[in-house]
C-alpha cells in the first residue's frame, strides 16, 4: 500500500567503463521520476559535467563492488534516516519511465520486507504474471542491479553481523556478491524476497575496470523490458475503474 509524498533515498554506485553508460542510466532514473540521486564513484570513474550536477561521493582508493555499494547504502541512510524507501541503483542499467509514481501505488507487497528488486531475471520470469513475486533463492539470488529497501529493512540490513562480517572474510575477498548477501540475509531471517514481473530496469552493460568478468547472461538476463510499462499500466487501471459499475 502506497503512502503520500515517498520520501525516497537515491544511490547509484558507478565505475569505470570502456563504454560509459553513467549518462544513459541518469537520464532513464530522471524519466522515472528520480532526479537528484547521489553518485557513489568508484576512482577514475568519468568526471565529466555529469558530476557537476549531482551530489556525489568519490572514493579515493578503489572499494569493489560490494564494499562501495555497502558504503553507499549506509551513507544514503545516514544522510536521510526517515526516508521512506532506499533506492540503490547500478550504472549500467536502464529504468522505465514513471517508475516512481508507479511504485508509490503498488510498494509495498508485503508487511515487512526484506528487499524488491526491480530487475528481473529471466530464471525467476513467470509468463502473464505481472506484479510482485516472491523467491528464495538465499545465496543464489541474482539481480543487485536496482534493489529498494524499506526504512526497517535498510536499517535492519546494514546493522546485520553476517552482510559486515562478509568484507572480512566472505568469497572473493567479500569485494562482490551484492545480491548473493541480499538474498541470504533475506532467507536467514525469513524475510521476503521480491522481484517484479515484468522487469523494470533492463541491464545495458557489458563489463567494468572493478569487474572485469562482470555481465549477465544466459538465465541472467531480463526479458519482456518493457520502459513504457508503469503507464500503460496505469491506463489500464483508470480505464479499469472507469468500467466499473
Amino acid at each position: 500500500m502506497g503512502v503520500l509524498e515517498w520520501n525516497w533515498a537515491v544511490g547509484v554506485t558507478t565505475a569505470p567503463r570502456k563504454s560509459p553508460t553513467l549518462e544513459s542510466c541518469l537520464q532513464s532514473l530522471s524519466l522515472a521520476g528520480w532526479d537528484s540521486p547521489r553518485l557513489f564513484a568508484e576512482p577514475f570513474s568519468s568526471k565529466s559535467k555529469i558530476f557537476s550536477n549531482y551530489p556525489f561521493s568519490m572514493r579515493s582508493t578503489t572499494l569493489g563492488v560490494f564494499p562501495n555499494w555497502y558504503l553507499g547504502l549506509t551513507e544514503l541512510y545516514l544522510r536521510m534516516p526517515h526516508a521512506d524507501a532506499y533506492l540503490m541503483f547500478q550504472d549500467d542499467a536502464l529504468v522505465a519511465r514513471d517508475a516512481r509514481a508507479y511504485l508509490e501505488n503498488t510498494l509495498w507487497p508485503a508487511a515487512e520486507v526484506g528487499v524488491v528488486s526491480l530487475y528481473c531475471p529471466s530464471r525467476e520470469h513467470v509468463r502473464d504474471l505481472t506484479g510482485f513475486r516472491e523467491i528464495n533463492r538465499g545465496w543464489a539470488a541474482w539481480g543487485a542491479v536496482a534493489y529498494i529497501f524499506s526504512n526497517p529493512g535498510v536499517r535492519q540490513f546494514l546493522s546485520d553481523p553476517v552482510v559486515l562480517n562478509h568484507r572480512h572474510h566472505g568469497p572473493s575477498s567479500g569485494v562482490r556478491n551484492i545480491d548473493p548477501v541480499v538474498g541470504s540475509w533475506c532467507q536467514r531471517n525469513q524475510l521476503p524476497y521480491f522481484v517484479h514481473i515484468p522487469t523494470l530496469v533492463q541491464h545495458i552493460g557489458a563489463t567494468s575496470t572493478i569487474k572485469p568478468a562482470s555481465g549477465l547472461k544466459g538465465n541472467r538476463v531480463a526479458i519482456d523490458f518493457d520502459p513504457e510499462f508503469p503507464r500503460k499500466h496505469q491506463s489500464l487501471s483508470v480505464q479499469s475503474e472507469t468500467d466499473t459499475p
